[in-house]
């Protein structure tokens, strides 16, 4: 299945405030929810993309500034980082055709992670020194999920999200 790239999608009224890239996929793992709210239904890991497998090369600690983002067999992970330690805030949002489950990793201070009512939905607010902040995700057999982010306040260009091994130089449409 084909990665799509949507710069301006009609289903995001905002689009013109975020970046924003889709994933489809047929099927992904199956998982059992961290609450007691729901478990999932059975479905096969590994079919989304192959291009969004494996953490982007260029990712590290004080890398380019940006969005990092990749699947592996225990899910999905997005970090971020950039070059100086000088304060970022990278925020966003990630949205799921199924339910999802989030756990934080490397978060600290004022960072947060949230999860919507109908589990679909993960917010985020990431305050970065240099150093790594992040978060991982599974979804219940999700067809797709949008990526939307902001770094400083303003719209995450493209070229400022690395979406699995293969990129290199940012996601390009």
């Amino acid at each position: 299945m084909k990665l799509r790239l949507w710069l301006a999608s009609g289903t995001l009224t905002l689009s013109s405030l975020f970046a924003a890239v889709a994933v489809p996929a047929t099927t992904l793992a199956a998982t059992k929810a961290t609450t007691a709210a729901a478990t999932t239904t059975a479905c096969t890991d590994g079919h989304w993309p192959r291009s969004v497998q494996g953490r982007p090369t260029l990712f590290h600690a004080g890398g380019r500034a940006g969005d990092y983002i990749w699947h592996d067999a225990n899910g999905w992970h997005v970090r971020v980082t950039h070059a100086t330690s000088s304060r970022f805030v990278f925020s966003g949002r990630i949205v799921s055709s199924a339910p999802l489950d989030a756990v934080p990793v490397k978060l600290e201070g004022r960072d947060f992670v949230a999860l919507s009512a109908d589990r679909k939905t993960i917010s985020y607010r990431l305050v970065n020194y240099g150093g790594i902040d992040g978060f991982n995700f599974r979804t219940a057999c999700a067809r797709s999920l949008s990526f939307l982010g902001y770094m400083n306040g303003a719209k995450l260009p493209v070229a400022r999200i690395w979406l699995g091994y293969h990129t290199s130089t940012g996601v390009s449409a």
